[in-house]
């Protein structure tokens, strides 16, 4: 089964605090202007678009916030000087961390990237040095007793799972009552559509980089690790955290 270990997705389901909301929707507002002003302002078009739309609505971004943001990019007002830049580091315990993020100001943000590492346990490496245990999926989250507000049809954890194995996807693994389920990353949008129409409710649906091999650390190691990732995660360049911690 697979290890999908996403921080980001930790970070944002655990509470959305008062006090990081802020920042929360600030960095989704930046992933919305880059990708309507890389690929037009249409949703049905813009896959990426549709992502940075989705993930906006699952932090309960407002409607307005999200509206303009898509304005900006579109109108090519904002986002013009925002970059994509992938930095690599090793965490507590030798764990593998992938930090994509948005800058206009590459120098700034490696500098400060690499202190975050330093002053936590962990060291920024070359390219490639954790990359390569992280492959690009499509992934899908839905809860198997949830469903669309038109559908009649209840099905139980074991149905759902049987149902969507039929389909064109990599893998589907349970836990605590969620399906996760991985497609090849140009699957994802198709296979995201046949859910709906099999009148499942879509939690998430985006693409992640997954782990192909994790690792389990002691007590106190995690503790460290986690400190790490929060401090990466809070920084205000940083888009997604990916790790290959359990």
């Amino acid at each position: 089964m697979s290890g999908h270990s996403k921080w980001h997705n930790i970070q944002v389901r655990k509470g959305a605090q008062d006090k990081k909301r802020a920042t929360v929707f600030t960095k989704l507002a930046k992933a919305i202007t880059v990708a309507a002003k890389e690929g037009g302002a249409d949703l049905n078009i813009n896959f990426n678009l549709r992502l940075a739309v989705d993930r906006a609505k699952q932090a309960n971004m407002p409607k307005d916030n999200i509206e303009r943001a898509i304005s900006r990019g579109a109108g090519g007002g904002g986002g013009e000087n925002l970059v994509e830049v992938i930095y690599e580091g090793k965490g507590p315990g030798n764990i593998d961390i992938i930090v994509e993020t948005l800058t206009d100001n590459k120098n700034r943000t490696a500098s400060e990237i690499k202190s975050i590492f330093t002053k936590n346990g962990g060291q920024a490496v070359a390219p490639g040095s954790a990359s390569w245990n992280f492959q690009q999926r499509g992934y899908i989250k839905l809860k198997p007793g949830e469903k669309l507000a038109s559908s009649e049809v209840e099905r139980t954890k074991e149905e759902a799972m049987l149902e969507i194995m039929d389909l064109n996807i990599e893998d589907i693994e349970e836990t605590n009552g969620i399906l996760n389920v991985y497609t090849k990353p140009k699957e994802l949008e198709k296979t995201r559509k046949e859910i709906e129409e099999k009148e499942y409710k879509i939690e998430e649906a985006e693409l992640i980089l997954d782990p192909k091999n994790t690792l389990k650390l002691e007590a106190e190691e995690s503790k460290k690790a986690l400190k790490l990732l929060e401090a990466l995660d809070d920084y205000e360049d940083t888009q997604n955290v990916y790790t290959n911690m359990e």
